[in-house]
Parts: C-alpha cells; structure tokens; sequence
C-alpha cells in the first residue's frame, strides 16, 4: 500500500491517479475538505500531520509514503508559525508515524534550491522537511523539482491571472531570476520511479525541465499563450518585502506573501540533463509546451 499525502494538492492529486491508473494500492491522504472531490474511486483518508494521533490509522498496512503535503510559499501562513509547524514539525510527526507502521520506503516532494536558511524563513521550513526526512532512518529519496507547469498549476495560473489584468506584470528584483520549470507528469514520474528504484535511495534528486529561463521570459510565454503582449516593471526586493507585508495583513489571499518573494529572490536551476541522468527521461520544456498545448495542457 503506496499513502499518498498532501493527496488534494496539486502535485498530490496527479501522481494519486497516476498510481491508480497503474493498479497500485493507492491511500490518498488529506485534510478534512482538502480537495478530495479529486479523487473520485480512491481510497481516501483524513488526517493532518499536525496531529500525529490522526497518523496511526492513516498509515495502517502501509509500505510507501509519498509525502507531497506542505504550506507553498504563495499561501499566507494561516497563523504565526504555521509554515514550521505543517512542513517541519509535521514531516517529523510523519516520519515518526511510519516508523511505528514498519514504512519501508519514504519519497519527500520538496523544490529546487531548497537550503537552510536564516531561523524562521520559509526555506528553513522546508530544509527542515528534508532533514525529519534524512534522518528517519527509513529508506528514502527526495525530489526536487523547479516551479510546475501544466493542467491549471498555480504558479502558471496566478500569472496568467496578472496578465490578464495588467500589460505590465511586476518582476521582483527586475525579472532576472531563472526558473526551469517542469511538467507535473514529469515530477510524477520522477515520484514513482523513487518508489520502485532502489538505486535512486539516500539523496536528493535536483531536477528541472528542459529549459532555464527568466521570470521575464515566463510572462512573455504566458501572455503568448493568452494571445496579449505583456511583459515586466521591475519590483525592487525591498518594496516587495513591504507589499507582501501589507497584502498578508489585509488579504486571506494575499497575491504575494513574505515566502514567495523569499524564493523570488532565488534561481531554482540544475543541470538541464538532471533528468535524464538521475531518471532515464528526458522532460518537456516550458515555452514548447505552452505553445502547443496552452496552459492547462
């Protein structure tokens, strides 16, 4: 039996029809109303890593773990602390939890550039899941994608949404940050494979599409793809920083959060045959794909 969390999500929900479609014991695991309309014909439990009594039974029978569950860092911290406590503490509620239910394999969905960072930042946050999870003592492997394409990603969605409005999409720190952005089914793939490779155990996996390009470069490529020339006004970092402040204090759905600028301020690239090498694949590319298949493809 393969659990499945974070299964609402939207990395979560591709690779839980993925497994499904290829007859594998699959558990999707979410909170209370978190997107389980998805996952029509799967088994589905309810459980929050926050709570590690809900764990128990979620993870009953299990082999494999999944763990796509995590607060990204274009959602607003729903308290203060809330970003340590779901990715962090939560990892480490779950890793615990698997240990107790003789798990023998664990697969972290974390991102591309993850590194420890300052106490109390988002990607501290998240260097903290990959840590609960190298040191479980479980067998594990750890994929690291760049920013998601394809099928309403949010990250593609949410801009696409600014272009619509504005001829003019604020770049922070003046639009030059790379991004290598890869095709959910791509990352899915990378996911199952760490599920069935045991070569691909104990270490982290960088993998990105087959291209790098700006945060200029991806407006453009979106407002293609909407049929309207757009492109960028820089946003200087600090400006931005006080914006997400202001936006997160007057917004339930602040347009940027404190995290996300975080990230903005990072390139998320590895080498362009990071698939192939590590997964025997070679992934799509962004502008192509957009172009072929729009932004939903």
């Amino acid at each position: 039996m393969i659990c499945v969390t974070g299964a609402g999500g939207f990395v979560g929900r591709h690779l839980v029809r993925r497994l499904a479609s290829e007859g594998r014991a699959v558990r999707a695991i979410v909170r209370s109303g978190d997107g389980s309309p998805h996952l029509d014909g799967t088994v589905v439990v309810m459980a929050d890593v926050t709570r590690p009594a809900t764990l128990e039974r979620a993870l009953d029978g299990a082999t494999a773990v999944v763990h796509t569950a995590a607060i990204v860092a274009n959602r607003k911290e729903p308290y203060r602390g809330a970003y340590d406590a779901v990715n962090r503490v939560g990892t480490a509620n779950l890793v615990a939890a698997a240990r107790a239910a003789g798990v023998t394999r664990v697969v972290l969905l974390s991102g591309l550039g993850t590194r420890p960072g300052r106490p109390g930042s988002y990607l501290a946050t998240r260097w903290g899941m990959e840590e609960a999870v190298r040191e479980s003592g479980i067998p594990h492997a750890i994929v690291q994608p760049s920013v998601c394409f394809g099928d309403g990603a949010p990250f593609v969605a949410e801009l696409a949404a600014l272009a619509r409005r504005f001829p003019l999409v604020p770049a922070i720190g003046g639009g030059g940050t790379r991004f290598q952005p890869m095709w959910v089914e791509d990352v899915v793939t990378c996911l199952t494979l760490c599920l069935d490779r045991e070569e691909l155990l104990g270490r982290a996996h960088p993998v990105g599409g087959a291209e790098q390009v700006s945060f200029r470069a991806i407006i453009q490529a979106i407002g293609r793809a909407i049929g309207r020339r757009r492109a960028t006004i820089p946003l200087p970092v600090a400006v931005a920083r006080a914006q997400a402040r202001l936006l997160t204090a007057l917004l339930a759905r602040p347009p940027l959060t404190a995290a996300a600028v975080e990230l903005f301020t990072l390139d998320q690239t590895t080498a362009l045959d990071a698939v192939e090498r590590s997964f025997g694949f070679t992934p799509r590319g962004f502008t192509a794909h957009l172009a072929a298949h729009g932004l939903d493809g």
